[in-house]
């Protein structure tokens, strides 16, 4: 898609979109001017005086507007009124936008700060593929799939009824029942060899009772580190009085535990190598046995 087109196609956004993006220009940005809007939106430089003027009447005192350098900051009082004021949306915005996830043309972050992101090995998901699954979950077809498990030194076949997706952090699972195992299952994308839709599968099970059954997961600093380190470990994970409770619906707590290092037992590793403990272990072994 050519430059025009992009500008043809954020020509037709509203308003409201683009006193969004006034707003978080100057909440990330500390100022915004009326060629930030004509340049993104590709709008007429009337029609972008007529949106700041709109934003100062929805936010009076929130800017002013400093003359030598022909652009509206922030004033002392500033206060976001449309966009997120925590970083969660600005720093995926950034990781989307270094990894190309997306392109700038869609981002409200301007110039941004010089940002590297550590590279991992990329986990495909090839797009047919991913088709066939949202149709499948859409419309409640069957899958039959020939999947190469890491239990199996050979792919197998089976018909899968797909439900859901799931992110590990890492990767994308498909989350389904199996047919051939009888039971609900994640399976990791990459390792679809092959598929095709499959006819009519059997009765599938209404409830997925691991996917709808939520436990809590409390962890804490790990006891053998110094008070300053305990004190650090809080502020980087947002611990309050030395814990944090993390929600996660079940058939994902493995994965949860895995990135901190509490799928299993840590008792043998030195407190500045595993430097978070995990406080409610017995609670969560009648759902979670493996820990």
């Amino acid at each position: 898609m050519n430059e025009g087109s992009f500008n043809a196609r954020r020509g037709r956004w509203g308003q409201d979109r683009r006193l969004e993006f006034i707003d978080s220009r100057l909440y990330w940005d500390g100022r915004v001017n009326r060629s930030s809007l004509t340049d993104f939106f590709g709008i007429s430089v009337p029609q972008a005086s007529a949106d700041l003027a709109e934003y100062q009447a929805r936010a009076p005192g929130n800017v002013s507007y400093d003359r030598s350098e022909r652009t509206y900051v922030t004033t002392p009082d500033f206060k976001p009124i449309l966009v997120d004021s925590t970083s969660g949306r600005y720093l995926a915005e950034l990781y989307a936008l270094t990894t190309g996830t997306i392109p700038p043309d869609i981002s409200f972050v301007g110039k941004g700060p010089l940002t590297a992101i550590v590279k991992h090995p990329t986990r495909l998901v090839p797009a047919e593929l991913l088709r066939a699954v949202l149709r499948a979950i859409d419309i409640g077809e069957g899958l039959d799939i020939t999947y190469q498990s890491m239990s199996r030194p050979e792919p197998s076949r089976r018909v899968v009824s797909p439900r859901a997706l799931s992110y590990d952090g890492f990767r994308w699972h498909l989350r389904a029942f199996c047919h051939k195992r009888e039971e609900f299952a994640d399976f990791v994308f990459a390792r679809v060899l092959e598929h095709r839709v499959a006819a009519a599968p059997t009765a599938v099970p209404e409830i997925d009772e691991e996917w709808e059954r939520f436990l809590t997961v409390e962890i804490g600093p790990h006891p053998g580190l110094s008070p300053g380190q305990r004190k650090a470990i809080e502020l980087d994970y947002g611990m309050v009085d030395g814990r944090l409770e993390i929600r996660t619906r079940q058939c994902l707590a493995y994965y949860l535990l895995r990135r901190l290092g509490l799928h299993r037992s840590t008792d043998a590793l030195p407190p500045n190598e595993q430097q978070v403990a995990l406080l409610n272990r017995q609670d969560l072994t009648p759902f979670l046995p493996y820990i």
